[in-house]
């Protein structure tokens, strides 16, 4: 099915008082043998919609892995969508009414980037764990011990990109990127890394979503003649774009951020273009982990609820947004049992006792092996879908970067790989 829009309506009541509400009310909904929600909050409307279904395409997986093996603690898991619309002033009423109606709410999948300076700090003093792919560079020091990332910074993913372009032996890079918040993450890692590896930025483009047409950034960037678009915006501003780009005989290879290898944005650019574009696009994502039990197990997970996923089920096979979801959530899952626990003020700081490496622990690769391990009085780290989980002080976890392309089902090739070494290597100010 389609990912679920949520209408929610103003509560009339204040941060703290919805925060401290929250808490009251979970406190007396934990007992086991019932259900426990998981929250995703993310923009499941608007032209950030993408967001919310990459969302749930990890979420319904995890969720479902989660529940065959009997729960956590006794208690099934059940989902909540949030819609946040993409816009910071639509998020924090529609937490606040979560927070303010939920019983039994456990996790948070999000925020998204746009809407997490202002949610981050609501959840965090209602003590609700997070798994976010925030993006923004203030949470590489994060100091709010409920949020977690398994993701790169934006930074680092635009540094990727630059370390790619010079590795293929670009000169001239034209930045195309949308004005949203989301686009806008990764820009400042791309200027500030071809300023340090001495490539020449041709060409600085802004689009803003949805626009009717784009001609005028299209003959832009073709006066400046790149031989590389270093790029992300929203599906349909994207297809806009090079669309408008290619009538004018302006196309050159395209490389774009994790957020570009997403079916809408993908399955856009390809009707604008043709299936030939796929041959001159590179996506830098995360390093798909090398198959194990865990790639497996998700993989066998999405095709078991193939009915929730969005439409095409088949692209969340190998979506990193939704891999890194899933992994996240299950982490959580196990944070829960080590501790015996599903109250979130007890099991947060287990996260990464279950996923970080250790000596004397049990490698496990899936829910139900954790569990049974657990159960057993092992020690465990969790190695997931997206490989090696290693949270720092800062709650950050993410290592390298690979470079591919994309098949016309949608499927990634692998082209070669960035590592995280290499990314921190490069002497980005600014970014």
């Amino acid at each position: 099915m389609h990912v679920r829009k949520i209408r929610v309506a103003l509560v009339a009541c204040g941060v703290a008082a919805c925060a401290m509400a929250v808490v009251a009310a979970a406190q007396g909904g934990r007992a086991a043998g019932g259900k426990v929600t998981v929250a995703g909050v993310i923009a499941l409307t608007g032209s950030s919609d993408f967001e919310g279904q990459n969302q749930v395409g990890g979420l319904y997986p995890a969720i479902y892995a989660i529940n065959q093996a009997g729960g956590v603690n006794g208690d099934q898991v059940v989902f909540k969508g949030v819609d946040t619309r993409g816009d910071p002033a639509d998020a924090l009423p529609a937490v606040q009414q979560m927070l303010a109606t939920t019983s039994n709410l456990v996790a948070v999948a999000g925020p998204d980037t746009s809407s997490a300076p202002t949610i981050v700090p609501v959840l965090n003093q209602a003590k609700i764990p997070m798994m976010a792919v925030a993006g923004e560079s203030v949470y590489d020091r994060n100091t709010a011990p409920y949020f977690w990332r398994l993701f790169p910074p934006d930074a680092a993913n635009g540094t990727a990109m630059v370390l790619w372009a010079k590795r293929k032996g670009y000169k001239r890079v034209a930045a195309v990127f949308g004005t949203d918040s989301g686009s806008q993450g990764d820009k400042p890692g791309v200027i500030a890394s071809l300023k340090a590896l001495h490539i020449q930025l041709v060409a600085n483009v802004d689009l803003t979503p949805t626009q009717p047409t784009y001609l005028s950034s299209a003959r832009k960037v073709l006066a400046a003649h790149p031989d590389v678009i270093m790029t992300e915006s929203d599906a349909t501003t994207a297809g806009t774009f090079f669309g408008e780009l290619k009538s004018l005989g302006g196309l050159v290879p395209i490389i774009g951020t994790e957020a570009t290898f997403t079916s809408p944005w993908l399955t856009a650019v390809k009707g604008a273009l043709g299936s030939d574009f796929l041959t001159d696009y590179t996506g830098l994502i995360t390093a798909p982990s090398k198959p194990t039990a865990a790639v497996t197990e998700y993989r066998h997970a999405v095709t078991a609820v193939k009915g929730q996923e969005p439409k095409p089920w088949q692209s969340y096979l190998s979506n990193p947004f939704s891999i890194t979801y899933y992994d996240g959530m299950i982490a959580v899952a196990l944070a829960m049992v080590a501790t015996h626990s599903n109250d979130p003020k007890v099991f947060n700081t287990a996260i990464p006792s279950v996923t970080n490496p250790g000596k004397g622990k049990k490698i496990v690769y899936t829910f139900a092996a954790g569990k049974a391990a657990l159960a057993a009085g092992k020690h465990i780290e969790y190695v997931g879908a997206t490989g090696l989980i290693n949270f720092d002080k800062w709650h950050n976890s993410f290592g390298n970067q690979e470079a591919v392309k994309s098949t016309s089902s949608l499927k990634p090739v692998s082209l070669g790989v960035v590592t995280a070494q290499q990314i921190q290597a490069v002497p980005v100010k600014g970014a």
